[in-house]
C-alpha cells in the first residue's frame, strides 16, 4: 500500500509529502550551483510540488519521475507541459548521463533495490553531476529487518543505514560532500500529526485504513531511533 496516495498523509506531509517542504531542496540547489538549462531530475517527484518550486525559483530543465500513476498525474497537472514519466528507479528509460542533477527526497528508501537504483542514477548522471538525498535513516540498525517486513508503503519501510549507504555511493563513484542531521525537521512532523491526530498509533492506522498495527509499527520506529538528513555528492 503507497501511503503517500493517503489524503491523511498528504494533509500532514503538505504538497512535497516530506518533512521540511522545499526548505533542504533550496538550500542543496544552491550549494551545487547548477547553470541556467541544466537536466535536474526529480526522482520519486510525487504530486510535483518540488518541480514547480524549481520552476518558480529556477531556469533549469525538470523532469519528473513516479511509481504511482496517481501521483504522476497529480504532478503533471501542477506542472502542465513538464515530462512526467511513471516507472521505477530501479530500470529507467533515460540515456546515459542524461542529467546534470538528480534529487531523491524521501524516495529512496522506498526503494526495493537500493543498490540498483543507486547504480541506475550512476548510469544516468552526468560526470560531475550532483546527486542530492534527503531522507530518514535508523541510528539503531538492530530492528531493520522488522520494519521491512511491515508493508507500510513509505519512508519508514527502509530507513537508511548511513554507512550502507556511504559505501554504496563511494562504489558508483558519487564522493559525498555534504552530511548534515536535520532531525528537527522530523520531530516538527512528529508534532504536527499528533496534534491533528491525538497520538502517532491513531494516525498510522487511519493513514493505513486500519491494514496495520499502529501501536506496533510505532513502537518499532522509537526503538530505531529515526532521524533525518540532507546528503549531496558528486559524481567523479
Amino acid at each position: 500500500m503507497n501511503l503517500y496516495e493517503s489524503g491523511a498523509m498528504q494533509k500532514v506531509l503538505g504538497e512535497t509529502l516530506r518533512p521540511g517542504g522545499t526548505e533542504l531542496t533550496k538550500r542543496a540547489l544552491e550549494y551545487c550551483r547548477f547553470k541556467s538549462g541544466d537536466r535536474i531530475l526529480d526522482l520519486g517527484c510525487g504530486t510535483g510540488a518540488t518541480i514547480k518550486c524549481i520552476n518558480d525559483f529556477y531556469d533549469f530543465h525538470v523532469t519528473g519521475l513516479d511509481i504511482s500513476e496517481k501521483l504522476a498525474a497529480q504532478a503533471g497537472r501542477l506542472n502542465p507541459g513538464v515530462d512526467i514519466v511513471v516507472v521505477s528507479a530501479e530500470n529507467t528509460t533515460f540515456e546515459n548521463s542524461a542529467f546534470d542533477g538528480v534529487l531523491a527526497e524521501c524516495t529512496l528508501s522506498l526503494m526495493d533495490n537500493l543498490e540498483k537504483s543507486i547504480e541506475e542514477i550512476n548510469r544516468i548522471t552526468r560526470r560531475k553531476g550532483w546527486l542530492i538525498i534527503s531522507d530518514v535513516y535508523v541510528k539503531n540498525t538492530e530492528y531493520m529487518d522488522e520494519l521491512k517486513k511491515l508493508s507500510v508503503g513509505t519512508c519508514l519501510k527502509r530507513p537508511h543505514d548511513l554507512k550502507n549507504l556511504r559505501e554504496l555511493l563511494n562504489r558508483n563513484r558519487f564522493n559525498m560532500l555534504i552530511l548534515e542531521e536535520h532531525d528537527n525537521l522530523l520531530l516538527q512532523l512528529l508534532a504536527d500529526i499528533i496534534f491533528e491526530y491525538g497520538s502517532m498509533d491513531k494516525f498510522w492506522e487511519y493513514a493505513s485504513g486500519s491494514s496495520i498495527d499502529g501501536k506496533s509499527f510505532q513502537n518499532i520506529l522509537k526503538k530505531s531511533k529515526l532521524g533525518y538528513f540532507l546528503l549531496i555528492a558528486c559524481k567523479e
